[in-house]
């Protein structure tokens, strides 16, 4: 009988707290890799945006570095999100974003966008990364 009376409160408070808790829980997807005092330098930072036909060709030239550079220098590609500390530390207001880290861990470079030439600059960045190792 107690539990007909409570059970539609009951019910209530488990609603709440099951959406609460999915509110505040964080992502399963972030990795210590995410974390801005964990990105040392040498690194390259992809920012990625939607997954559109240019924005492919900026995460293809970034794959291609990190086979040629991938034990020596540090990639990172992060999806946009809200409060993610990489986003808010190097102030990515522009998606794709390639941030590139010298072995201080300075930011040393920045490409932003898709376009084209932005592809050509990008690849020709990506090229010649061997400075990131040394400056």
């Amino acid at each position: 009988m107690r539990l007909k009376q409570y059970g539609p409160w009951l019910i209530a408070v488990l609603i709440v707290g099951t959406v609460f808790g999915l509110k505040t829980r964080t992502p399963d997807t972030q990795t210590p890799a995410s974390n801005p005092a964990q990105v040392t330098g040498p690194a390259v930072i992809l920012f990625r945006g939607d997954n559109s036909p240019s924005c492919r060709a900026i995460h293809r030239l970034v794959d291609e570095a990190e086979q040629h550079y991938g034990n020596r220098i540090s990639f990172r590609q992060l999806d946009w999100s809200p409060g993610n500390p990489l986003i808010e530390r190097y102030q990515v207001r522009f998606l794709p974003t390639v941030v590139l880290i010298d072995h201080k861990g300075k930011e040393v470079g920045r490409i932003m966008g898709e376009s084209p030439a932005v592809q050509a600059r990008l690849k020709n960045a990506l090229a010649r990364l061997d400075p990131l190792l040394t400056q």
